[in-house]
């Protein structure tokens, strides 16, 4: 007896283990379902964010919200409704600035042209296509003749000295530069692709060796330009601040490496790009710290939850972080998917959040507006959104849903900073649509040519985009200042030539002009 029951224990205790393992076997499964639906998505998937109002009222409602049988529908309904065309967009007309060139030509019939003076015109019918003609290059041919003065033969000649250039013994002319840097650094057009356009449809032979060449030139004229742009930033009192991988060629590493882009940015003060081969909290200091006193900036910092900024907050001091909306809405969209009941609701919480900021940015309100309504409007909002968040402590920790809550609440103090200063925004969105152009172009060129070129392609890609992103003409903006940086000396002022101060110049030329 004492066998056979030792058997039925033995045998309990193996039933256990076991209901214990598939317990723990599905939740293995289902977490990984959720990852590799995650995955899914993010590689084919949409990228919106945006929650369907529907959807969230069918899952508030519960099966009142559903729909009814076909029995049930009313027989009345306009059958129309059911199968309505959508209404056709309208195409939108071309937009032609007002001096734009015209060319005309006159088309008379024949029997009018043979004999004018028997006719009389009454009218004309016009039409208007728009033309086009490839890229023009030419040689800007500068010579220096030298002279003698006559009555004094044995003086020295003179010549005429050669104006600054941007490099001596060239062929790169400012316009040359500024349109070989804007097809790369704005069009992502990479200079092998440049270097082929100019050998099948205008017979020049530049090697993308020299592109390499002389885009480095002007990055290094560009430089003083990037140190006070980093001067313009550090003197705000708030600044966005994210990171992206970019990968380099290393010579002997047999493949390539990683490097990050640094992106700062501001509404007023435009933005910024640094260069670092690595990730660590050090390199916020190339930016953030004066490089003559070695100070650090002080103000309010909107990052994501990446640990570097904690850690260069806390060892430089006089630095809050700000956290990002933008990433916790994210972050519950992604567990939306499998975990509808929990994560829609906090969703439609924060796009309230959002919400109330779309309307203040269509009301431009100040800094104290914004702050007065945040504490009205959004400060309940925030408290539901913490409300839910202890309701989900429960929630598996590894899946999608827990992740999202464990970021939230690990960031939340940093979170509530947008209610305690108005001129913060809810989100980082201006600083990671920075990031967007060197994204663009990765996929065109996929590498960058090293370490040192990534800190070329840094300075660049700063004048390029400044200027992109407040609407002017990068290649009118670079001409100007390819032209101008050679003929200037230290002492000179180069504040006006800040892609923000030209562009300002610029506009309110035009204005007086006008």
């Amino acid at each position: 007896m004492l066998g056979v029951s030792r058997d039925e224990e033995n045998k309990d205790a193996l039933i256990a283990q076991l209901r214990e393992d598939v317990a723990r076997l599905k939740t293995e499964n289902e977490l990984l379902r959720e990852r590799l639906d995650l995955l899914l998505r993010k590689l084919f998937g949409s990228s919106s964010e945006k929650l369907d109002a529907a959807q969230l009222e069918l899952l508030l409602e519960g099966d009142e919200a559903k729909k009814p049988d076909a029995a049930d529908c009313d027989e009345d309904a306009p059958a129309a409704d059911l199968g309505k065309p959508r209404k056709k967009r309208e195409r939108s007309r071309p937009k032609l600035p007002e001096d734009i060139e015209v060319a005309e030509r006159v088309i008379d019939p024949e029997e009018v042209v043979a004999d004018p003076q028997g006719w009389r015109q009454l009218g004309e019918e016009v039409s208007e296509r728009l033309a086009f003609e490839p890229s023009r290059y030419w040689l800007e041919r500068t010579i220096r003749r030298t002279w003698v003065k006559r009555s004094d033969p044995d003086r020295a000649p003179v010549t005429a000295p050669l104006p600054p250039c941007l490099l001596e013994g060239s062929l790169l002319s400012p316009s040359l530069a500024a349109g070989m840097i804007t097809a790369k650094f704005c069009d992502h057009l990479p200079f092998y692709r440049q270097e082929w356009i100019l050998e099948t449809r205008h017979g020049i032979g530049i090697s993308r060796q020299n592109m390499y060449h002389w885009a480095g030139v002007c990055a290094d004229r560009l430089e003083p330009l990037w140190k006070l742009q980093a001067a313009e930033l550090r003197s705000q009192d708030w600044l966005g601040a994210d990171e992206t991988p970019i990968e380099y060629l290393c010579p002997g590493h047999g493949s390539t490496k990683r490097g990050y882009f640094w992106t700062y940015a501001h509404p007023q003060a435009g933005v910024l790009y640094d260069w670092h081969t690595g990730r660590a909290h050090q390199c916020l200091d190339s930016v953030l710290a004066d490089p003559e006193s070695g100070t650090p900036w002080q103000g309010t910092l909107l990052t994501d939850g990446y640990s570097a900024y904690e850690t260069w907050a806390r060892r430089r001091g006089g630095v809050r972080l700000a956290a990002c909306w933008a990433h916790v809405r994210r972050k519950f969209h992604e567990a939306s998917e499998h975990h509808p009941h929990a994560a829609l609701p906090v969703l439609g919480l924060i796009n309230g959040l959002f919400a109330i900021e779309q309307r203040l940015r269509n009301q431009r309100a100040g800094p104290g507006d914004r702050l007065a309504v945040r504490r009205a409007e959004s400060l309940p909002i925030v408290n539901s959104i913490k409300e839910h968040l202890i309701d989900l402590k429960h929630c598996l920790p590894k899946s999608t849903l827990g992740r999202a809550r464990d970021y939230t609440l690990g960031l939340w103090s940093r979170l509530l900073v947008f209610l305690e200063e108005g001129a913060i925004p809810i989100d980082n969105n201006l600083t990671e649509n920075a990031i967007r152009p060197t994204k663009l172009g990765a996929k065109n060129w996929l590498f960058i040519g090293g370490a040192d070129t990534g800190w070329r392609s840094a300075i660049l890609y700063t004048m390029v985009e400044n200027i992109r992103r407040a609407g002017g003409d990068p290649f009118r903006y670079l001409k100007d200042v390819f032209t101008c940086l050679p003929a200037m000396t230290n002492q000179d002022d180069l504040r006006p030539l800040l892609p923000l101060n030209w562009l300002a110049e610029q506009r309110s030329q035009r204005a007086q002009s006008a």
